[in-house]
């Protein structure tokens, strides 16, 4: 009944497009103009009004009030929205009977004068008035309060157009992109761009996407990360560079994870990673503040403060403290086995001791991390592309930013040693053929290049979904990308 109902009303509106064209009017005109956005005009209300300036503004109808021989008429543009009124002694008999082919959708272009209703509304008062473009489709009446994510995600452009919240995540996503731009590149940092179409997936520990080029008759991937294409321009002669892009991953979808996101990386020669722990704290005291006036948010219920100086803890420390033994003296499977059977968490797939490790950590301690945390110093076999600790060889200086369960950023200081980088890329192959499909691949021409030598760097990447919906109280990364990846409607 309801696609009954739905396609009825689309035959309607067909049917005035059709009379609006014998009528000689244009559905759909090619030129458009405007004086002023909505927004413009209520920020300048009163001198405007005073003024009694002739106005030119164009929105979409949101909603359709007629009462008698006067019609209330909410638009909408992207700024904001306005009431209208049309009234039968301000616009000529043809305008005003031509009201019968509005609908709710439509965009309109309108000329008027700025009044205050009795009720003391800001309103325009109509003497012209067009359609520029016909909406055939309705808006659906019953989207306010819908808890359907999938729908809202499905219908992206209704949820934009009938839910600010969903607008205002948008616009704080493209404000906190803008901020880490210029923040990145008043403090030196040059940004560049690397291959998405990569021929060996690397830089992660992810699957990948896989297809194929036609004329070169290759395989190539979607890359995973841009880093390694990053370091060899600091191999280059570049010191302090970053970029800002999508990666591409062949994994599930959840909270903190979408198949395409957006990360931002950034690469800083002669540093290493306790240099990013505190530059990571100081854009946090700045990022904050610009996008929402204070250091401290709301996420769920709990107040997160990224004002004070930072819990630091070392990773090993921790998860042994909560196991009950020494994750670098104990490298045993059978170990930490027993603890997946003691506490009845589920045993991941692949059981090798950094696999393990790891599964621990995101089901015994990640949960409990909501104020930001440093996490460092993680074992060797966690981090293929990281440097050894001087002090401690089991150890790799690396570390992660831990807020409210949810993994922000990933650094550390960047391995240089072209033969100890092969090793390692030697442990990841042997990995991948026990079965881990995540493990790094051998990528010959970045041993080439580190062979050139790069300098002494650090590397620093941050999760953008995550930290948008972090600062927007949004409950998953999808609620922060405007098309987020669905499976096609059967």
């Amino acid at each position: 009944m309801a696609e009954e109902r739905l396609e009825e009303i689309r035959q309607r509106r067909l049917n005035r497009r059709t009379e609006m064209i014998t009528q000689g009017q244009l559905p759909y005109p090619a030129e458009v103009r405007r004086s002023h956005s909505l927004q413009e005009a209520l920020e300048n209300f009163d001198e405007l009004q005073q003024a009694e300036t002739p106005l030119t503004l164009v929105g979409r109808v949101i909603s359709i009030r007629q009462h008698g021989k006067v019609a209330f008429v909410d638009i909408r543009d992207a700024s904001g929205s306005l009431q209208l009124q049309i009234a039968h002694n301000t616009v000529s008999d043809a305008l005003f009977t031509r009201l019968k082919t509005l609908d709710n959708g439509d965009f309109i272009e309108v000329a008027g004068k700025l009044t205050t209703t009795t009720r003391g509304m800001k309103t325009l008062l109509v003497q012209e008035w067009h359609v520029i473009s016909k909406s055939i489709r309705p808006l659906p009446a019953s989207w306010f309060g819908l808890k359907d994510h999938e729908m809202r995600f499905r219908h992206r452009e209704i949820d934009f157009i009938l839910n600010d919240n969903t607008r205002r995540t948008l616009k704080t996503r493209s404000r906190i992109i803008s901020f880490l731009r210029h923040y990145l590149t008043d403090a030196g940092f040059l940004e560049v761009e690397t291959p998405i179409l990569q021929p060996l997936a690397g830089g992660a520990a992810a699957t990948p996407f896989a297809t194929h080029h036609s004329a070169l008759d290759i395989p190539l991937y979607l890359r995973i990360a841009p880093e390694l294409y990053l370091k060899r321009l600091l191999v280059g002669g570049w010191e302090k560079i970053f970029e800002l892009g999508k990666n591409f991953r062949n994994e599930g979808i959840d909270r903190e994870h979408n198949p395409e996101f957006t990360m931002l990386e950034l690469y800083w020669a002669y540093a290493d990673y306790e240099d990013l722990m505190d530059f990571t704290e100081v854009l946090f005291t700045h990022l904050l503040p610009a996008i929402q006036g204070t250091a401290e948010l709301t996420y769920g219920e709990e107040t997160v403060s990224f004002a004070e100086k930072w819990r630091r803890i070392r990773y090993v420390d921790l998860l042994g403290e909560t196991i009950g033994f020494d994750i670098l003296h104990d490298k045993n499977p059978s170990s930490y086995l027993a603890i997946f059977h003691e506490r009845g968490l589920e045993v991941p797939k692949l059981t090798t001791y950094a696999k393990l490790v790891d599964e621990l950590y995101k089901k015994l301690v990640k949960p409990n991390l909501i104020q930001p945390t440093i996490l460092y110093d993680y074992p060797i076999e966690l981090a293929p592309l990281a440097k050894r600790q001087a002090a401690d060889p089991r150890v790799a200086e690396k570390f992660q930013v831990v807020s409210h369960r949810l993994e922000l950023i990933n650094a550390y200081t960047e391995l240089n040693d072209p033969v100890e980088q092969r090793q390692r890329f030697e442990e990841q192959a042997a990995a991948r053929g026990q079965g881990d499909e995540e493990a790094h691949r051998i990528d010959e021409e970045y041993l080439r290049a580190l062979e050139y030598g790069m300098p002494p760097a650090a590397g620093w990447g941050l999760g953008v979904d995550r930290l948008i919906a972090l600062l927007t109280n949004a409950p998953t990364v999808r609620d922060t990308i405007a098309f987020p990846l669905l499976r096609p409607e059967l």
